[in-house]
């Protein structure tokens, strides 16, 4: 598959591989560590993922902010996949100074991630978005992804009709299927995709890790300069 040609040309997502697992295995297990310090988990994902599904939405938080104090996981995640990153990017990058590490409890009071693309937040058109799971999702629990030329078409009839997120994006939300991903896989995704999330049915919490990069030869058209920071490859 030419990578470069998906995300830009083609669906503007695609399931990778991850090049170096025993990284993402690090970071997994960095992960894990760090939860153990501030919830007394044993040193294992699956007890830690269920203890944090007992979580309140507060205590989530909380941890999610604790966990953006790191700034390493990022070079973590983009290091795991350099191949992948030089064909879209070269190696003289821009990175999300912290990876944010995304953990999302089970349950049907639970809030869903509305669809939304990555230029609602001020992400430079430019960047590409990378999500890995940390550990084996299981069904219904990943993220759902639109493809490019749906997610355009939509973006232009609300810009028509002068609404963010209006009826016709929200309807979208009920017969959307997610990506079933096992650990060692994950999705890069171009700012234009119209993704989120459903509620879903387990004993664990979904945990990901996403990271997003673009070439410094690109302009930085970001909203905040403070988010990103150079980066190069080896």
């Amino acid at each position: 598959m030419d990578i470069y040609k998906e995300l830009t040309q083609g669906k503007g997502y695609a399931v990778i591989e991850i090049e170096d697992k025993k990284l993402l295995k690090d970071l997994k297990n960095y992960f894990i560590k760090k939860i153990n310090i501030l919830n007394n988990v044993k040193n294992d994902m699956d007890f830690a993922r269920k203890k944090i599904a007992k979580m309140s939405k507060s205590e989530v938080n909380q941890c999610m902010i604790d966990l953006l104090k790191d700034n390493n996981l990022s070079e973590m995640l983009i290091k795991s996949c350099p191949k992948l990153v030089e064909e879209l990017c070269g190696k003289e990058l821009f990175i999300t100074r912290r990876a944010t590490i995304v953990m999302n409890v089970p349950g049907k009071g639970q809030a869903k991630q509305w669809p939304h693309y990555e230029l609602m937040s001020g992400i430079s058109p430019f960047s590409y978005i990378v999500w890995a799971p940390l550990h084996d999702l299981e069904e219904n629990s990943g993220v759902y992804y639109i493809d490019q030329k749906q997610s355009l078409k939509i973006m232009k009839k609300e810009q028509e009709t002068g609404v963010v997120n209006g009826p016709m994006v929200l309807n979208m939300m009920s017969n959307q299927k997610p990506k079933k991903l096992n650990f060692g896989q994950a999705i890069v995704f171009n700012p234009f995709v119209l993704h989120g999330n459903i509620a879903f049915s387990s004993e664990f919490a979904r945990i990901a890790c996403t990271a997003r990069f673009q070439s410094s030869n690109k302009p930085l058209l970001q909203k905040n300069s403070d988010y990103l920071k150079p980066y190069k490859l080896n």
